[in-house]
């Protein structure tokens, strides 16, 4: 075989993984439920889970099996987004880098979201296998709070009308910043939150000013 044509199989066949990707949506708190929808999740590496939001005011946070409503060092965090209608102007983004179980949490301790259920997993083990999304509320009912990260990160920020999106600056199991998309720099863990957003559809002041940690807690469903 001609050494252009090898060069070009190659290319072909190494595009493959990344072509074949494919985006999964998650709903948080939607129809006034404490509960991401699905639930549960398959994902391959490099497909992207995408977080939208729901009020009144929910975030998702990684977390270990061992230690739910715990964040997991290094893990993904999603800030609060306080809502007064719903999906919010944005969604959380991260990309999927092996196939091991991803477990989240709501940390909201206002209604104790985690205690009552609200969790997630993604590539659940297969059967058999104790280490089930049930076994995980178990022991999430067993708690009494939930711990909130200090920064938000791990993941990139979307607006909500985007179909899926690049999370390749913040993934699961990394540490970092959350990213920002034109006209809305995502919540931060210092800037306080003054009110309920009154744009869904469109950026406004109040979603510039969203609160990453316990401070936003005060606005909740």
């Amino acid at each position: 075989m001609h050494p252009t044509s090898i060069i070009s199989t190659l290319a072909l066949v190494a595009s493959i993984p990344f072509s074949l990707a494919k985006n999964i949506d998650i709903t948080v708190g939607a129809n006034a439920e404490l509960r991401f929808s699905p639930e549960s999740v398959t994902a391959d590496v490099g497909d992207t889970l995408s977080f939208s939001f729901f009020p009144r005011n929910h975030t998702v946070v990684q977390s270990s099996f061992a230690e739910p409503c715990q964040p997991l060092q290094g893990g993904f965090f999603a800030g609060f987004q306080p809502l007064a209608a719903g999906p919010g102007p944005v969604k959380f983004v991260i990309t999927v880098n092996d196939t091991k179980p991803i477990w989240a949490y709501c940390a909201q301790n206002t209604g104790t979201h985690c205690q009552k259920g609200m969790a997630f997993v993604a590539n659940q083990a297969p059967p058999p296998t104790d280490k089930t999304l049930e076994a995980y509320k178990a022991l999430a009912a067993a708690t009494n709070s939930s711990s909130v990260p200090p920064n938000v990160g791990g993941g990139v920020f979307v607006p909500f009308n985007a179909s899926g999106g690049s999370a390749a600056s913040g993934t699961a199991g990394a540490s970092g910043t959350a990213g920002a998309t034109a006209g809305y720099p995502g919540p931060t863990s210092s800037t306080p939150y003054e009110g309920a957003a009154t744009k869904v559809n469109g950026f406004s002041s109040a979603a510039v000013a969203l609160v990453a940690a316990v401070v936003g807690a005060g606005f909740v469903q």
